[in-house]
């Protein structure tokens, strides 16, 4: 499971990046633009389960690799840190809580329902509850605390990148 020092971590890096991101870019940082990142999470959360597939009932085809699935993950994780980051959530304290699902199925009506109440309600409370939700994933998937950070790493060097490159 991630440990809450990895999660400082990944606070510290994503403060980099949004910084970086502000820095370059002319944004207001007010309710709008949490509203975007909270939309831009629940984006990304669909397209991992595109790439995971365990809802696609009517195709053969097999999930995708698990590096593609860790790049989708880590998006949703980007976003998700970033708005801890705007709540200053104190990422020192999380202790990790497994929601009571079996399967990423079960876990995604989960994260809406945390993220449906977190988007009402934008207190650290109801982001505990979205991010032990969204880390169930990791838990159910055997997702290593390193795979993660080791797959944090690589996208958030793209994100710079990106940011570079006029994205």
């Amino acid at each position: 499971m991630i440990s809450s020092q990895a999660l400082i971590w990944l606070s510290e890096q994503q403060q980099k990046l949004d910084a970086y991101i502000l820095k370059n870019l002319d944004v207001q940082t007010d309710q709008l633009y949490i509203n975007k990142k909270i939309i831009a999470f629940f984006v990304e959360l669909g397209e991992y389960a595109n790439e995971e597939r365990s809802f696609k009932f009517w195709s053969k085809k097999k999930a995708s690799d698990l590096t593609i699935q860790l790049d989708e993950y880590i998006d949703g994780l980007h976003f998700l840190i970033s708005l801890g980051n705007d709540l200053n959530f104190n990422f020192k304290d999380f202790k990790f809580k497994q929601f009571d699902v079996k399967t990423n199925l079960e876990s995604y009506f989960v994260i809406l329902d945390k993220l449906n109440a977190f988007s009402q309600i934008q207190d650290a409370n109801n982001y505990q509850k979205l991010l032990n939700a969204f880390l169930t994933i990791a838990q159910i998937n055997d997702y290593s605390e390193t795979a993660v950070i080791d797959a944090y790493k690589i996208k958030n060097k793209v994100n710079f990148e990106r940011q570079d490159s006029n994205y």
